[in-house]
């Protein structure tokens, strides 16, 4: 007889008691074995980033032109065309330049000549295939005055031919060691939907709301107020022919609302799950903060006054500008309007830059020596205790423009106190942000303007101090020329020898510093707020605040077991 036929007869000759002891066994026995494969497969097993999932971002301010050529003095226009456009080459979330449509590159020694050698079979939202002719379309447009774009003189007497379908190359009049890090990370626009618009008509195109890029998201729709014609929402889904790491995310959607409080306000709802930036005073009024983390990276960007002769030619006088500059409390500014997340600036070139010089000169709060600088000039208080020129009779007075939104406003009321302190008649003037590119900016309608600059990749300070640059479409924001740092911005852009370069920079920020043609504030932590539930963010150090979707690839919400 086998063993299997006598398995067979066990039960009939064990008692009752001998099967209740066996069945306890085989109980034990199986469940000790259950638990060792659960505990070796818990062991080797992860949970990993899976597809799917949206979130949702609450932005201040309204989307206006999504189009990568007129986006960069918008923060909602720049976040949503980060995510829709690409471009020759990209920063990636350590900021280090990568190849993005571009599959490599050239430079000639003479550093003249930037060859871009495209990647093959990227394809447009649409599904048509980009080549070099959008390349050429793109730089045409941004140098064409009609249109107007903010990059244009980032492109000035340089010149592009296309070698092949998916070859290109630049010309410039001269050497520059900025070209690769400065004009080549621009968006490009789709040849084909575009070339139907005339440049003068760019800014007034439906295809402003309705962006086809090339990007890891593509546009979906959007919500609109139909009596005010406001945007409500934006949303993206994800580009699933897309030529690089298809993001997990399915979609991202944006939220559009008047103020930070509003913002705030619907985190704190359930209506987002993100706050596009947080002003540092308001961090207090989020709730639930334990489901939320917070962000507050590095943002390379300085703010000061820009002053304007033109609109008042007793901003001339270096002694007043000086005095200015020593009457000005930047600490209260930091301390009080910045909740402290700032450091104070005392140069156009900031500390973690190469070209930065830790010896510059600086203007220390010191209003008693304001007001002896302003005695020597022959300034004294009238009745109304307003300074009051003893030969000329003339009055200082001040108009500071601002922008209307988060801290500014705070902002300008202590430098109004500060400057009020000296004796100064201040007049403040806050903007609407959405129009102070048009209405102040451009046409130089200001006095004094409080305002922000960003300090790039590269520190070269040519587009926003040179005074080729003083007027529109140009970038510097004051009246101020000099002979001797036009030189200089011109030289260092040309010389290979970064030793070289720092010592031209030095002089450069030498000069600005005695001569204050622009009074030098702070620059700011950037603080930025997403529910936790939002994983795979790593934000460090950021050039402008789109840079926050930089690594937007690796964000995800859902996650899958994976066996190791």
């Amino acid at each position: 007889m086998s063993i299997l036929q006598k398995i067979k007869y066990l039960p009939r000759v064990l008692s009752l008691f001998e099967k209740r002891i066996i069945l306890i066994l085989f109980i034990i026995a199986a469940t000790g074995g259950g638990l060792l494969l659960y505990k070796f497969y818990d062991k080797h097993r992860e949970f990993v980033p899976a597809s799917g999932g949206v979130y949702t971002e609450g932005l201040v301010g309204q989307p206006k032109f999504l189009n990568p050529l007129l986006s960069p003095n918008s923060d909602v226009d720049s976040d949503i065309t980060r995510l829709v456009f690409s471009s020759l080459l990209k920063y990636n979330k350590n900021q280090e330049l990568v190849m993005d449509l571009a599959e490599r590159y050239e430079i000639t020694p003479d550093q003249k000549n930037y060859i871009f050698h495209l990647k093959k079979g990227i394809m447009w939202h649409d599904g048509k295939e980009l080549n070099a002719d959008d390349i050429i379309f793109t730089f045409q447009n941004i140098v064409n005055p009609d249109y107007q774009s903010p990059y244009a003189p980032n492109f000035k007497d340089i010149k592009i031919e296309k070698i092949d379908q998916y070859t290109v190359k630049f010309l410039l009049p001269e050497a520059s060691t900025s070209f690769i890090f400065e004009n080549t990370t621009f968006g490009i626009l789709p040849r084909h939907i575009w070339e139907k618009i005339p440049a003068k008509s760019a800014a007034l195109a439906q295809l402003n709301l309705n962006p086809q890029g090339s990007g890891p998201f593509k546009f979906k729709e959007y919500q609109k107020n139909e009596e005010t014609g406001e945007i409500l929402s934006f949303t993206l889904s994800r580009n699933e022919n897309y030529f690089d790491q298809k993001p997990y995310l399915k979609e991202i959607a944006f939220k559009f609302y008047k103020n930070s409080g509003e913002v705030i306000k619907a985190f704190n709802q359930g209506k987002i799950q993100g706050i596009g930036y947080i002003p540092f005073s308001e961090k207090n009024n989020i709730k639930k903060t334990k489901k939320i983390n917070f962000y507050s990276p590095l943002l390379s960007r300085y703010y000061a006054i820009f002053l304007n002769y033109a609109k008042n030619n007793l901003l001339e006088d270096r002694k007043i500008r000086q005095a200015l500059a020593y009457s000005l409390d930047r600490k209260k500014i930091v301390d009080e309007a910045l909740s402290a997340q700032a450091e104070i600036v005392n140069s156009p070139i900031l500390p973690y830059h190469f070209a930065f010089n830790p010896k510059v000169k600086k203007y220390p709060h010191n209003l008693k020596k304001a007001k002896e600088i302003l005695r020597k000039s022959g300034w004294r208080k009238n009745k109304d205790k307003i300074l009051e020129h003893k030969q000329t009779k003339k009055k200082l007075e001040i108009s500071l423009v601002f922008p209307s939104q988060e801290e500014f406003p705070k902002i300008a009321q202590i430098i109004k106190e500060s400057w009020e302190k000296l004796g100064v008649e201040v007049k403040l003037k806050a903007q609407d942000p959405q129009l102070i590119s048009e209405e102040i900016i451009r046409p130089r309608n200001y006095q004094a303007l409080l305002f922000g600059q960003l300090q790039t990749h590269d520190p070269d300070p040519y587009l926003f101090w040179h005074s080729d640059e003083r007027e529109d479409p140009g970038l510097n924001l004051t009246s101020y020329k000099n002979k001797t740092i036009d030189e200089l911005l011109s030289a260092a852009r040309k010389t290979k020898n970064e030793k070289e370069r720092k010592k031209m920079y030095f002089q450069f920020q030498d000069l600005i510093a005695k001569n204050i043609p622009a009074i030098f504030l702070y620059s700011p932590k950037y603080l930025y707020g997403v529910k936790k539930n939002i994983k795979g963010i790593e934000l460090n150090y950021l050039i402008s605040p789109s840079d926050r979707f930089a690594d937007i690839e690796n964000w995800y919400i859902n996650v899958k077991r994976k066996f190791r």
